[in-house]
């Protein structure tokens, strides 16, 4: 037979089940709500809130910068007149007493003028030069601070608008900034004992089956292992010590100080501690990035520290609660074996809840779990195998039985029937017998 013909002869197959599109905005929200899109989406809402705030408080800051220009214009005359005050004074036939006591008070008058102008219009001894607040960097480092809930202060909304809004962009913002750092927390924190586990527990794993091996027996593969499911050390169950994440938040934090010293002129002391104080969302706000984030006039520059600033702070502050969040299960840990150790908690009870449970076999060697998790692919094929058997087993004995039970009981219908057929004339026979009986004593 052609292979054309075996294929118009053979079984046609089954129609395709229809399946309705997913929808758009289900594919959006997946992307939205991974690791990209959160980043994205995080990005995207630090930005908008910083162009809403511009709309919203620089009215109200040119209002102000027009109010101290004008007052940089009383302090002038007011200068002028002192001057011209001064030098009518020293025409006058006055002794030198009562000039000094008129110079001083009216000293006195200006100061508080230039004092009060300082302190209620910004006045910094110019007239049209301003610093203004509500440029895109700082407002940008603005929203950041309140997903952050860092907070430094270096700027704030004045107008009932911007208050208002602060309150319903804090309520949103920062959940949303906390499920990303949430996702890339797990991710790194995956990734970091991963790594752990396969390059520092792996020399302890050699040592191990060396170890069990023993003399003249082959010694297992590291290659062979399973990963996840190893039977020493295994990596899902794997805890990272406290001294490694402590050197990890100690590195970071001193190439954080390292950038910082450079772009902003600190010292390597004040950039740690503003490190510091930023990753771990302290912000007293004593030292606020300048020269790295809010120098905007430099260009490309000045967008390339701005990014990186970001990013530091963003990923410096996963980091941290990583590395916290470790510590804080290794430290559980401890207490929980001391309190077993010294009877504060029932040891039968808490060995249910134990992770792995060890036997010491020869020369104080630490021997793989008698309970370990059954993670191993082959050994869960080869057990299906062996339990399919055995049911096959089953069911053929079961059949073999009921067919041996059939093969008898045709066998003994006749002997029934014989049996009914002997009864029979037993009973007549012994009728026959009564009746005569009966008969002769009659």
């Amino acid at each position: 037979m052609t292979r054309h013909a075996a294929a118009a002869t053979a079984a046609p197959e089954a129609p395709a089940v229809y399946q309705e599109p997913t929808p758009f905005y289900k594919h959006l929200l997946r992307f939205l709500f991974g690791h990209v899109g959160l980043f994205f989406l995080a990005a995207a809402f630090a930005a908008g809130g910083a162009w809403v705030y511009i709309q919203l408080e620089l009215p109200a800051e040119e209002q102000r910068y027009a109010l101290k220009r004008l007052k940089a214009a009383d302090i002038q005359d007011g200068m002028n007149y002192m001057s011209s005050l001064f030098w009518h004074y020293h025409g006058k036939n006055m002794t030198f007493q009562d000039w000094d006591r008129k110079v001083q008070i009216n000293m006195r008058t200006m100061e508080q003028f230039i004092i009060g102008a300082t302190e209620n219009f910004n006045y910094d001894g110019t007239v049209d030069e301003w610093n203004y607040d509500w440029v895109f960097p700082k407002a940008l480092l603005f929203t950041i601070t309140i997903m952050t809930t860092i907070g430094y202060g270096h700027i704030a909304p004045i107008t009932f608008a911007g208050q208002m809004f602060t309150i319903i962009y804090a309520m949103i913002g920062t959940p949303l900034l906390l499920v990303f750092l949430a996702n890339v927390g797990d991710t790194m924190a995956t990734a970091f004992t991963y790594t752990y586990s396969r390059i520092c527990c792996r020399w302890c794993r050699g040592r191990r089956y060396q170890s069990e091996a023993g003399f003249g027996k082959k010694v297992k593969r590291l290659a062979n292992d399973n990963i996840g499911g190893e039977d020493y050390m295994p990596t899902g169950q794997v805890m990272v010590p406290i001294t490694i994440n402590m050197v990890l938040i100690l590195v970071y934090l001193v190439m954080g100080a390292k950038i910082f010293s450079e772009w902003e002129g600190w010292d390597m002391a004040s950039s740690c501690y503003f490190s510091f104080v930023t990753l771990s969302t302290i912000g007293f706000g004593d030292m606020v990035p300048g020269n790295s984030f809010l120098d905007y006039k430099d260009g490309g520059s000045a967008a390339f520290k701005m990014i990186v600033t970001i990013l530091y702070c963003i990923f410096g502050m996963a980091l941290i609660s990583m590395c916290i969040q470790m510590m804080q299960d290794q430290i559980v840990s401890k207490v929980h074996w001391f309190a077993v150790e010294t009877g504060i908690i029932d040891s039968e009870r808490t060995a249910a809840n134990a992770r792995v449970k060890y036997k010491r076999s020869r020369k104080g060697v630490m021997e793989t779990p008698i309970e370990k998790p059954d993670a191993d692919p082959s050994r869960k094929k080869k057990r299906k195998k062996k339990k399919e058997k055995q049911e096959a087993d089953e069911a053929a004995r079961g059949e073999k039985q009921a067919a041996d039970e059939a093969e008898r009981g045709e066998a003994q219908q006749p002997v029934e029937a014989n049996t009914v057929r002997v009864e029979s004339r037993t009973e007549l026979t012994d009728r026959l017998i009564d009746e005569e009986m009966s008969g002769g004593q009659a």
